[in-house]
């Protein structure tokens, strides 16, 4: 029978598991298609077996990695048809966020929306692989803020699972191709003034204007099945 002080160990273990996982699979790390051999994992990772097969079962569920009979398991593989459905999704299920934030948020919702905005603002565009991940959190951070006030833990789980999906092929897309013009900061500050202005229809125009003109940049970097 499993001793009582082992369980805790048995969580962390498939909980550091998974985070690695995920961190590889949406850093692109982890190829799409790629086969994962959950002892070669273990050994990577220095992780038990038990705890790595577990997180790629949260994975599936997460649909960053898909699971087949007698075959094993495999990072989730991508298609222009699903990064088209994913984009329209997103901007379906994020303006419902956005424009609950707006017509509920607080003024210490306004507070973190002007900070994450602020860093953002002062971290560099990620112009080598070294830089990606501060940028790639604060980014991330500020989308969040963007909708935190609507006062739905459901729909700000929903978005962060379309935002991992959205992020993994943008990862992809700039391991092809570093050279974006685009001044994400102006789009970024455009949203941040609608919201704050409490303009739920401007804001959401430029949410789904900023996403599709991602989407844009994405399928023109030629990215394989793409």
């Amino acid at each position: 029978m499993m001793d009582i002080e082992t369980a805790p160990k048995t969580t962390s273990l498939t909980t550091r598991a998974f985070e690695r996982l995920r961190h590889d699979i949406l850093t692109s790390k982890l190829r799409p298609n790629e086969r994962l051999r959950i002892q070669s994992l273990s050994d990577q990772y220095e992780i038990g077996t038990t705890a790595i097969r577990e997180a790629l079962s949260r994975l599936v569920t997460d649909g960053l990695v898909e699971s087949e009979d007698q075959r094993g398991f495999c990072v989730a593989p991508v298609s222009r048809e699903e990064l088209l459905d994913l984009t329209q999704t997103r901007i379906d299920v994020e303006s419902l966020a956005l424009r609950a934030a707006i017509s509920k948020g607080s003024l210490e919702w306004e507070s973190k929306l002007l900070g994450a905005f602020h860093r953002l603002s002062k971290t560099p565009p990620p112009a080598s692989p070294a830089l990606h991940a501060e940028w790639a959190l604060v980014h991330r951070q500020f989308h969040e803020a963007l909708i935190d006030g609507c006062a739905s833990p459901w729909l700000l789980r929903i978005c962060r699972l379309l935002y991992d999906k959205s992020e993994r092929y943008r990862n992809l897309a700039e391991r092809q191709n570093r050279s974006e013009s685009r001044n994400t900061i102006v789009e970024h500050q455009q949203m941040m003034d609608a919201a704050m202005a409490r303009d739920g229809l401007e804001a959401t125009r430029l949410l789904a204007e900023h996403f599709r003109e991602t989407t844009e940049i994405i399928l023109s970097a030629g990215l394989p099945n793409l």
